[in-house]
């Protein structure tokens, strides 16, 4: 009987006609060791807003949860904290306790939840929108050339 089941297995397996097995097919991921994110680029100086109830500045209309707080860069992405001296990086991962009070006593839904409030107002009335608005020079893309942000009008 212990003899006869490979037997039995290797012809249910494989004893089927080609037509039959031609569809079978075997695919395996497998991935060890810890997986580098993909890079964090950003080409062009994103907007950023003030909502009144966060205090900080926010990126908008860019693929990032872009934060700029004190002339440093900050981005959430994959519950991943990051920071950088300039838009453009370099990104260097950040633990949450380093973060700036204003990013690491509030919720992260809440931040985005505001920033996109804002975000609506903006996009609603962008000729007299009354808030704060700001875009970083090219100079600031790397960090050269920066300053201490204050909140700018559009």
């Amino acid at each position: 009987m212990k003899k006869a089941l490979p037997v039995f297995l290797a012809v249910a397996l494989f004893g089927t006609s080609p037509a039959l097995a031609s569809d079978i097919g075997l695919d395996l991921n497998l991935h060890l060791g810890s997986r580098s994110a993909a890079p964090i680029i950003v080409e062009e100086a994103p907007l950023f807003l003030v909502p009144p109830t966060l205090g900080f500045q926010v990126a908008v209309g860019v693929p990032y949860d872009m934060f700029l707080i004190d002339g440093r860069y900050f981005l959430c992405r994959e519950k991943v904290w990051y920071a950088a001296p300039g838009y453009g990086g370099p990104w260097g991962v950040i633990p949450h306790d380093r973060l700036p009070p204003g990013l690491a006593k509030r919720r992260y839904t809440e931040i985005i939840a505001l920033r996109d409030e804002e975000y609506g107002h903006y996009k609603r009335d962008r000729d007299h929108y009354k808030g704060k608005a700001y875009r970083p020079g090219k100079a600031e893309k790397s960090g050269h050339g920066r300053k201490k942000h204050k909140k700018h009008d559009n």
